[in-house]
């Protein structure tokens, strides 16, 4: 039951830190009218490291060791390494988000701290690929096709795991236009390579492995699946150097090739990995999550669809670049698919290890409403306000709704995990359901 820490403390991330903070920070941009405010951006960059390396982290890696188990001989280190990758990413993410702020007020005692919360989770990220790799059963079958997702994502969650001290560090630099330069420069495809990098792919490794069995997909088409992997690395690559290349020549429409056909790439590679998947046929079986996993991938496509409208959205307004519009496509990707698969996958794995029924489970409606109808107001209403002011407000209380479908769910999946303390009588009636002794 190894998942079971790693999920807890992921919903603790994502309940506090994570979708809370970041509903917070929304709020006070909206009512403020402005993306750039100084004072927020502390909490924003803490809310985005908190939901990649805490909600995503930590999910990503309980369900990896869950999945990985050990021989016998090597429970003992695999559990002390499991723990310890744990313990050093949840201090890492507490440390990271209190530096954050207060690197501005005190630099000299908490941008170390900082730049060594980085670190612990640097640190996390390499005890956790050596355990997932080294102490793990090796079975004799050769990877399978779809292992090219997964392999890629974990070469970029390195990668991003080792860039973020020098990160830190020069986003909090004493030289204010440097600063503001460095993020202008570096977090766009910082972003790129940690969402689109390491989440997206692990996720689209995992689902091309696992939704045939688990959740009545047919098998995944190899063809389609492998045109998605290099059609998504492509635009990907294409993406973070496009920015590059797009900003050191000062953002001009000529030097934007690049990066626009790294969008279009993306969003092909999309198609690609849903048309493998067969996301939108008729499934063979019924399941609770079948509906997070659909609207997920429709986010994605939705996601691959603005990219690919980008330039018009900036030849209608006439500039260079949109924050809004960005951070629309950003969110579409971020709630809309990655936090939706988590929610849909994640109750169902929680569900399966106490070998429960997936009929009594609770359905989740409202939390699929809540966060779609979140997520929906979020993106329309960002890239509304490149065209009125008065979209800021309303906007303002989308994380709102989407914090409020987390909890729902985060108290449905926590009563499947710990039925003695959330769920009582009812645990006990489905258990006895899904053993067939129950009507």
């Amino acid at each position: 039951m190894i998942h079971v820490p790693y999920f807890v403390a992921g919903i603790a991330t994502v309940v506090t830190a994570g979708c809370l903070l970041g509903a917070i920070a929304l709020l006070g941009v909206a009512l403020n009218g402005s993306y750039t405010l100084a004072a927020w951006t502390p909490y924003i960059w803490a809310h985005a490291n908190s939901q990649l390396f805490g909600w995503v982290g930590f999910f990503v890696m309980g369900f990896a060791l869950q999945q990985h188990a050990p021989p016998a001989s090597k429970v003992v280190a695999f559990h002390r390494l499991a723990y310890f990758s744990l313990g050093a990413m949840g201090l890492g993410i507490v440390l990271r988000f209190i530096a954050e702020p207060l690197s501005r007020v005190e630099p000299s005692v908490w941008v170390p701290v900082g730049v060594g919360s980085c670190i612990l989770q640097f640190v996390a990220v390499l005890a956790f690929l050596y355990n997932s790799s080294a102490n793990r059963h090796r079975g004799t079958a050769r990877p399978a096709w779809q292992t090219t997702f997964v392999f890629s994502s974990l070469v970029w969650m390195a990668l991003v795991a080792a860039v973020e001290p020098a990160v830190f560090a020069m986003t909090h630099g004493r030289d204010s236009i440097a600063t503001v330069d460095f993020v202008a420069r570096w977090f766009g495809p910082l972003r790129e390579a940690q969402f689109l990098g390491f989440v997206a792919c692990m996720i689209f490794g995992v689902a091309l492995v696992k939704f045939h069995t688990c959740f009545g997909f047919r098998k995944a088409d190899p063809r389609w699946g492998l045109a998605g992997w290099a059609l998504w690395t492509a635009g990907l690559i294409a993406r973070i150097v496009g920015w590059i290349v797009h900003y050191e020549a000062g953002l001009g429409p000529s030097s934007a090739t690049l990066y626009r056909a790294g969008g279009v790439l993306l969003a092909l590679g999309a198609a690609c990995v849903v048309i493998s998947l067969g996301v939108f046929e008729k499934f063979g079986e019924a399941y609770r999550s079948q509906k997070f996993i659909r609207a997920a991938f429709g986010w994605l496509l939705v996601a691959g669809v603005l990219l690919c409208l980008e330039p018009l959205h900036l030849a209608l307004l006439g500039v260079p670049f949109s924050h809004a519009y960005t951070g629309a496509i950003r969110h579409a990707v971020t709630v809309g698919f990655i936090s939706q698969m988590i929610i849909g996958v994640g109750l169902h794995v929680a569900a399966r290890m106490r070998a429960l029924d997936d009929r009594v489970l609770p359905a989740l409606w409202s939390v699929f409403w809540l966060l779609n109808l979140g997520n929906f107001g979020r993106v329309s209403l960002e890239i509304a306000t490149d065209y009125s002011g008065r979209a800021f407000v309303p906007m303002g209380a989308t994380g709102f709704i989407e914090l409020a479908a987390i909890l729902v769910w985060a108290r449905a999946i926590l009563g499947v995990m710990f039925p003695q303390w959330f769920a009582g009588r009812r645990f006990d009636r489905m258990r006895l359901v899904s053993e067939g002794r129950h009507p």
